[in-house]
């Protein structure tokens, strides 16, 4: 068993390790005018680094029902992360920003050293 120490030095060599990409993560939000009309912008709640491979085919079986033929990626975040779904992600890499939309958070069954998500490809 492992003590709150341990475990948090794991997450933290683990996202060290791991997470090596900037990511902006933004929330939709509503903003009423006087008149009360609604506005939705989109607001930063977090920045972090991230990981970000292809999902395994298992996932993607798993998961069709929210990605169905969307261009989904296996993000990771450092463990406790506010995200949640519908979230954007603003994942900087080599090629330029890409913009992806959380589809699923993937809970943990046990000890987890980082908070993975199924996030989805924006498209145009």
């Amino acid at each position: 068993m492992l003590d709150a120490a341990e475990l948090a030095q794991i997450r933290s060599d683990a996202a060290a390790a791991a997470l090596d990409l900037p990511c902006i993560i933004q929330r939709k939000t509503l903003t009423r005018d006087t008149l009360g009309q609604g506005t939705e912008t989109w607001a930063t709640v977090a920045t972090c680094n991230a990981g970000m491979t292809e999902p395994s085919a298992n996932m993607l079986q798993n998961y069709n029902y929210r990605i169905e033929d969307l261009a989904a990626w296996h993000i990771r975040l450092p463990y406790g992360t506010n995200v949640q779904p519908q979230d954007q992600l603003l994942i900087t890499e080599q090629a330029g920003q890409q913009t992806l939309v959380v589809q699923v958070l993937l809970e943990p069954r046990s000890y987890a050293s980082l908070l993975s998500v199924i996030a989805a490809e924006l498209k145009p």
